[in-house]
């Protein structure tokens, strides 16, 4: 029998980092992959407001003051910061203010911003691989706004997985679940435990062999070496002991318990972005490639189906 591969790319945790998620679309030609899978968090966390006042134009960024007196220099400003994953506003002072002292018009402002990027994300994803035969699949992290999934389904080539069975190849289908345990964060995709094991039940009975499943789920398995978090303290302040960061695992007992007892060939995770490793779960290859999307660097894992085999896998960073 002719030996066929299928090559997969994974990363997650791109939090709007315009450099990151370029790097992932243009993975597939570095690095010869025939998919590609982003598995969550993709949107941004945080404006940054670039005040102009018809006169001057002006932002503060982590302690450092910026004046733009051409429009080049607040372009390629913006380009440095939306590779860091901030959103650039250019606003009047009233505006701003507007913003800073009614919630309700921040998260309007907010919405319209993520809502810009991902759409230039999507047509970049969609013009970059037309005519590769590339397939492509995004979904949401628990960070990510609910109006987002349906911006992940209006294009030929990216796919928004969530909740569905994909089929990969002639040997291998892969289930996605973009929800989180519960998190101090309060973010928008969490739930409890019994209900997150429940979304993923709900795909498994369309899979004809488990053995041979990927699991897509952002969040980790708890307690596996791929979930461990610095532990926060009062006002989710970071802990520390000694001068070291104290850590403890914060991923889900329901992945760890569909893990055990679907025996997936392969788990793909996210959430973590402290943990960069591969563990091994009974039968099941488990892999968190972490994340240092504020400074631009994509980690990813790069995996080699050779017919029903799990050929090869590796942790990758560009």
């Amino acid at each position: 029998m002719k030996k066929t591969d299928t090559k997969l790319y994974f990363a997650a945790d791109v939090h709007g980092s315009t450099k990151c998620f370029r790097k992932f679309i243009n993975a597939a030609a570095f690095y010869g992959a025939n998919v590609l899978v982003l598995g969550g968090d993709i949107t941004g966390k945080q404006a940054l407001f670039i005040r102009d006042d018809g006169s001057r134009r002006h932002c503060s960024l982590l302690g450092n003051e910026y004046d733009f007196e051409t429009q080049a220099e607040l372009d390629d400003f913006e380009k440095l910061v939306k590779s860091a994953g901030y959103y650039p506003y250019v606003a009047t002072p009233d505006e701003i203010a507007l913003c800073h002292s009614d919630p309700a018009h921040m998260e309007t402002v907010f919405d319209a911003l993520m809502r810009e990027s991902v759409n230039e994300w999507m047509a970049f994803a969609e013009d970059r691989l037309k005519g590769t035969g590339v397939r492509c699949y995004i979904m949401a992290g628990n960070d990510d706004p609910e109006f987002i999934d349906e911006m992940l389904r209006h294009g030929d080539i990216v796919q928004n997985p969530d909740g569905a069975v994909i089929h990969l190849d002639d040997w291998h289908d892969m289930v996605s679940c973009g929800y989180s345990n519960r998190t101090p964060w309060d973010s928008p995709r969490e739930c409890d435990e019994p209900e997150l094991k429940a979304k993923i039940d709900a795909m498994m009975v369309d899979v004809p062999d488990p053995a041979h499943c990927v699991l897509s789920a952002h969040v980790p398995p708890y307690n596996s070496g791929l979930d461990d978090a610095p532990v926060l303290g009062e006002g989710q302040k970071v802990q520390s002991s000694m001068g070291t960061t104290e850590f403890a695992p914060v991923g889900s007992t329901a992945v760890m318990d569909a893990i055990h007892q679907y025996g997936f060939q392969l788990s793909l995770h996210g959430h973590i972005h402290e943990s960069h490793a591969i563990k091994k779960i009974g039968n099941t290859v488990a892999i968190n490639p972490g994340s240092d999307y504020g400074e631009g660097a994509l980690h990813g894992a790069l995996v080699t189906f050779r017919n029903e085999k799990l050929a090869s896998y590796q942790l990758v960073s560009g």
